[in-house]
């Protein structure tokens, strides 16, 4: 199945180029994310990946406010990858940090793609851990890729994104947006990433920011955000961002964050400064990668499909281990405390495509399985050994490498 599905990926493109253009208005060459703002909202909605200085302050400020809370010690970051179908691992990982009794309240999380998707389920907290259950393995994303058919010629991207924009919209309620506005006004923050494709850049978005303008457009932008942040380009269609700038307004057309940045705790330019930063002292990560960064190795067939696929592969999983060790040495440098978790190699994973439910079923129920016995989370030293391409423990944790188990009957209470 997976293999049908990415063939027709890859060469339905390559048959109907040039059966469509995107209809778009006109926008500025030059400059495409300086003083532009979506239209009917404030500037503070999102920031560009090259605001490293601007977002460090910005983060700085909220964690002191956030510090500042009686009965608080600690700050937790929650980062969640990109990774498709294995979102399903991040998901249950959440869920299995509920059953621990261990579960923070993530006072920060950040999404990407797959995992932009998880964050308003973990910033929520345990209450809406059924509603992502039924997201990851309740069968909504059996359909997210049916068949291209005729219709690819007619639209951008193999597939249309009706389904995946289906599901989204089936979850983001009301309900969902009055609890993140309740929370952002406490001073919790909730991010996620998509990637502006004209100007080439990460854009981080403030869903709290968003949720709390409150109405039926804070729900629409809150939606094409996600939708926005998992269209990978050239399998889904573009989202299209109306702005408004100095010289006018236009639109920018906006794709998977992943293109850029897989996960995230803050942009690639905030990790340049030399300037120690007091104010991150004793800050939790915790770095969930919706996939795996080794795998075991078995010989490539000598055909285009499997040799493109795993080709794609391995870029992810390398852009993955580049930013885990890039986040390990920021965090470090600043006194912050790193743990990750990560589909383990000796797992059987069919890829990031393989949205059977079954497939999907066990990775969740093993994260659960995992995360509930607090035995899913590696430290900041393996994940610097990345750099020499190990993972500690292969072959000595049972939850970590056996088969799946099952997810526990009751969860305990949240500690």
């Amino acid at each position: 199945m997976i293999f049908r599905k990415m063939r027709l990926f890859l060469l339905a493109p390559l048959l109907l180029t040039g059966c469509v253009t995107l209809v778009r208005g006109d926008a500025p060459v030059q400059d495409l994310t300086q003083n532009a703002y979506v239209a009917g909202f404030s500037p503070d909605v999102r920031m560009t990946g090259a605001d490293g200085d601007a977002f460090i302050e910005r983060m700085s400020k909220a964690i002191k406010r956030l510090e500042a809370r009686p009965g608080k010690d600690a700050i937790d970051i929650l980062a969640l990858s990109g990774g498709g179908a294995g979102g399903a691992f991040g998901a249950g990982a959440v869920v299995g940090m509920t059953y621990s009794g261990k579960r923070p309240e993530f006072e920060i999380v950040t999404g990407v793609s797959t995992g932009a998707l998880i964050a308003p389920f973990a910033f929520l907290g345990p209450d809406w851990d059924d509603e992502l259950t039924d997201a990851y393995v309740g069968g909504r994303s059996a359909g997210l890729l049916g068949r291209p058919g005729i219709g690819t010629m007619f639209r951008v991207g193999v597939y249309d994104d009706r389904s995946l924009r289906d599901m989204i919209e089936h979850f983001v309620t009301p309900a969902l947006i009055e609890g993140v506005a309740r929370e952002s006004a406490k001073g919790r923050i909730l991010l996620a990433a998509t990637t502006n494709l004209d100007s080439e850049e990460p854009v981080i978005w403030d869903l709290g920011a968003i949720a709390e303008q409150g109405g039926d457009k804070a729900r629409e932008l809150f939606i094409n955000v996600l939708v926005a942040s998992s269209s990978v380009p050239g399998v889904f269609p573009p989202v299209m961002f109306d702005v408004d700038a100095d010289n006018g307004a236009y639109q920018e057309m906006h794709v998977d964050g992943g293109t850029t940045v897989p996960f995230f705790i803050a942009p690639h330019a905030a990790f340049i400064t030399e300037e120690r930063l007091e104010d991150l002292d004793d800050v939790n990560i915790y770095v969930v990668i919706n996939g795996q960064l080794s795998t075991l190795p078995h010989a490539t067939p000598v055909s285009t499909v499997p040799i493109t696929m795993r080709g794609f592969s391995v870029v992810l999983m390398y852009m993955a281990r580049t930013e885990l060790v890039l986040t390990a040495s920021f965090a470090q440098q600043h006194g912050m405390n790193l743990k990750y978790a990560s589909i383990p190699a000796a797992m059987p994973f069919a890829g990031s495509l393989d949205f059977e439910t079954e497939s999907m079923r066990n990775v969740f129920n093993f994260a659960v399985a995992c995360a509930a016995k607090d035995d899913l989370w590696l430290d900041v030293k393996d994940a610097l050994a990345r750099v020499g391409g190990t993972e500690k423990g292969e072959d000595v944790d049972e939850c970590k490498f056996g088969p799946p188990l099952e997810t526990p009957e009751e969860p305990a209470p949240a500690g």
